[in-house]
């Protein structure tokens, strides 16, 4: 019986290292090329060659020395340090056309002493701008809702103080509580009037949460305050009323009733009854003595005379 010969295997190992070698990869311009091993890079030592590109940029040349497998985005921070545009800000075009910032210079052909235009995009800018700002308002609004934690920090350890003391039975002074009550409500107006989107927006909900929550604790220490309040006014109120009975003996006489008042103040009635007649009676004398007849009238004067 014959053993495998070793130099078999060798031919395998090779067809295995040829595969290998063979893998290729995808471009960003979307070209098919032959991967490279790192190592045959640095065995063949092959610089990357670099290339001078003129971009105007009103109505001036900037010479620029960049590698020719770079994007056009490091182009443009490049000439970022020399127009003081910001990269995002500015319009590249080649050829009568405006180049991506991810596109490759070889990729799209620009060569040794290419020429490009640069241009200000005010679009960009403004998009920019927008968002610069709308992320620094981010920042502030992050900024306060973490000083304003701090300070519910600070109140929820005295809120939790109180809470002891009434859970073992004590008794807290209801001003403490009111005043920690009235800390925590400013310090949800706060929050109210922070302004915030995403997850900052967010991180204030759950503020606001946590502060309600205190606030409800601070409610039903309160309320236990109060139970214990009328146990303490009733035994006042008893020993008020045992006093006002001792006292009851030495109270001045009540007055009369107010029957007895009515009859006395209707007493002087009859005498004004009694009064009356002698009234009648003169004006019936004058109705009628007003009308006298004419045959008395002699006679009236006849006696009146002989009276004389």
């Amino acid at each position: 019986m014959r053993e495998s010969s070793p130099p078999a295997a060798a031919p395998a190992s090779a067809a295995a290292a040829a595969v290998k070698e063979d893998e290729w990869e995808v471009r960003p311009g979307g070209m098919l090329v032959q991967k490279r091993s790192p190592d045959a890079d640095a065995s063949a030592g092959a610089p990357v060659p670099t290339i001078r590109v003129k971009v105007k940029f009103n109505g001036v040349y900037h010479e620029i020395y960049i590698n020719s497998q770079a994007s056009f985005g490091e182009l443009k921070k490049m000439m970022s340090a020399k127009t003081g545009l910001h990269p995002e800000d500015q319009k590249l075009v080649y050829k009568d056309k405006e180049r991506d910032s991810k596109a490759f210079l070889d990729m799209a052909g620009v060569r040794d002493r290419s020429k490009m235009v640069l241009l200000e995009d005010p679009a960009a800018q403004a998009k920019r701008l927008l968002e610069q700002r709308r992320t620094d308002k981010a920042e502030r609004a992050a900024k306060s809702i973490s000083r304003i934690s701090l300070d519910v920090d600070k109140l929820a350890t005295k809120v939790s103080a109180l809470e002891t003391i009434v859970g073992k039975g004590g008794k807290v002074v209801d001003a403490d509580v009111v005043t920690l009550t009235e800390a925590l409500m400013n310090e949800l107006v706060k929050l109210d009037s922070i302004a915030a989107d995403g997850e900052v927006k967010v991180q204030r909900r759950m503020q606001e949460k946590r502060v309600q929550k205190y606030v409800e604790t601070l409610d039903a220490i309160r309320a236990k305050n109060a139970a214990g309040a009328p146990r303490a006014n009733g035994t006042g109120a008893a020993n008020a009323n045992g006093h006002a009975k001792a006292r009851a003996p030495h109270l001045p006489p009540r007055p009369p009733p107010v029957s007895q008042r009515r009859n006395f103040q209707q007493q002087p009635a009859p005498a004004a009854a009694a009064a009356a007649p002698p009234t009648q009676s003169w004006e019936t004398f004058d109705l009628l003595s007003s009308v006298p007849s004419t045959e008395d009238y002699p006679l009236w004067r006849g006696r009146f005379r002989v009276s004389e």
